[in-house]
């Protein structure tokens, strides 16, 4: 019974608290927030007459907008067949990956990264156009960790 009874004052506590607010500063300096785009968008495509295989190239653009800094976790994506929802094709660098692909996994302040990706898929009917998410996760310096993703169409 004292159990629910903190727990409703604690809830009520809760209630009344002030809130978070925009505030994006951390302790020592602002939180890193993320601009991800996809260049060229919509993506173009080329296909093999004779296989149907199709191939799409663009890059990934990371860009820090507040001012933080942080270090990439992963940047993904995959292509998604618009008819049936199933993934035809996935990339995924990891940070290791970035630094031996890209040259750094590192985002500085109002930075940006670019991440070259060429993937190739083959759908029926040789069909070319699809979907296309992007994933970016990042550690900031301030210790939050921070998510973005974007869905481009593949033309």
């Amino acid at each position: 019974m004292a159990h629910r009874r903190r727990l409703a004052l604690l809830l009520v506590a809760a209630l009344f608290a002030p809130a978070c607010g925009d505030d994006l500063t951390g302790p020592t300096g602002n939180q890193a927030v993320l601009a991800v785009t996809v260049d060229p968008n919509p993506v173009p495509v080329s296909q093999s007459p004779l296989t149907g295989v199709v191939s799409v190239g663009y890059r990934i653009v990371i860009t820090e907008t507040n001012g933080g800094s942080g270090e990439l976790v992963f940047v993904s994506s995959q292509i998604y067949d618009p008819e049936t929802g199933q993934q035809v094709a996935l990339n995924y660098f990891d940070a290791a990956d970035l630094i031996v692909f890209v040259g750094t996994k590192k985002v500085e302040p109002q930075g940006t990264v670019l991440v070259p990706v060429t993937l190739s898929y083959v759908l029926p009917d040789f069909r070319t156009a699809a979907q296309l998410t992007v994933n970016v996760q990042m550690n900031d310096d301030q210790g939050g960790l921070v998510n973005q993703s974007l869905l481009v169409k593949i033309e």
